[in-house]
């Protein structure tokens, strides 16, 4: 269940008590009112950061400590109900008890810090962005990797079948986002990412084979997606990584959504339907 308090959504913990902020928008969350889904009889309230609305034409970027999911859903009015779905789903005691604890990819794991699983998710409206939804895990320096848990959704859904799950029936993708930055400096997140996913040089094993995949949700500045995907492309550098746009091995993936760029990445991207949710059919 969501329950979020007027408080530091936008804010880093070590950065709270110093009440700085980083944008000259007022980014003190407020109440939403409460609406009701009358499918699920709950009701449920989603931040957003006061003085702000999701149609803002010159967005502020999301903070960019943020590391959870970009969220759609297969109608426009249901995207705060897509949001609770997947924030339901991540609250889950028997999810958390498989996904949140164990051992798992090194990547979940940062380099010199201790794991530490994820307590909530908390879903935030996209500035700038009024057909998707972020869903943050909390606490922000949780080191549990939002590809490994969406990759986990997508899969369950499969196993259950599309007529027999019905925990996201609003939901269309559950999108993986690993790290967070404003539109325009998305070749500095990209960097941190290469070298994260691609280190080099590589010693011993068959080229690794990757794509970068960009895609817009109402952009603050529409990029042209070929040279996006060329520049993140040409930070890949050691010769043991091999782009192949056909059958990667890995996908980059680069989203906009309002001001900000959001990126992962991922492997068996098209295997994983593109974290599209097959659900039970939806009807309005």
């Amino acid at each position: 269940m969501l329950s979020l308090e007027p408080r530091d959504l936008f804010s880093k913990p070590d950065e709270r008590a110093k009440k700085k902020q980083r944008h000259t928008h007022p980014l003190t969350p407020r109440r939403f009112p409460v609406h009701s889904d009358m499918s699920t009889k709950r009701t449920f309230k989603i931040a957003m950061p006061e003085g702000l609305d999701t149609h803002d034409t010159s967005p502020p970027p999301l903070p960019s400590w943020l590391k959870g999911f970009l969220v759609t859903s297969k109608a426009p009015s249901d995207v705060r109900r897509a949001g609770l779905e997947v924030t339901n789903i991540l609250g889950e005691f028997f999810f958390k008890l498989a996904y949140d604890d164990v051992d798992v990819p090194a990547s979940m794991v940062k380099p010199g810090t201790t794991e530490v699983p994820y307590d909530t998710a908390e879903a935030i409206l996209v500035p700038g962005s009024p057909g998707t939804v972020f869903v943050a895990l909390r606490p922000d320096e949780c080191t549990v990797d939002p590809v490994f848990l969406a990759a986990a959704i997508v899969e369950e859904a499969d196993k259950v079948g599309a007529e027999g799950w019905t925990k996201t029936a609003h939901t269309q993708r559950i999108i993986p986002v690993e790290a967070v930055a404003p539109e325009m400096e998305y070749l500095t997140l990209a960097k941190k990412i290469v070298d994260t996913h691609f280190p080099a040089p590589r010693v011993t094993g068959n080229p690794v084979t990757f794509a970068v995949r960009y895609e817009e949700h109402s952009p603050a500045v529409h990029l042209r997606g070929t040279e996006v995907c060329k520049n993140i492309a040409d930070l890949v550098t050691d010769p043991s990584y091999k782009v192949d746009l056909e059958h990667p091995m890995r996908t980059i993936l680069v989203i906009v959504a309002g001001g900000s760029v959001m990126m992962s990445v991922v492997e068996r991207y098209d295997k994983l339907h593109r974290f599209h949710i097959h659900s039970k059919t939806y009807t309005a």
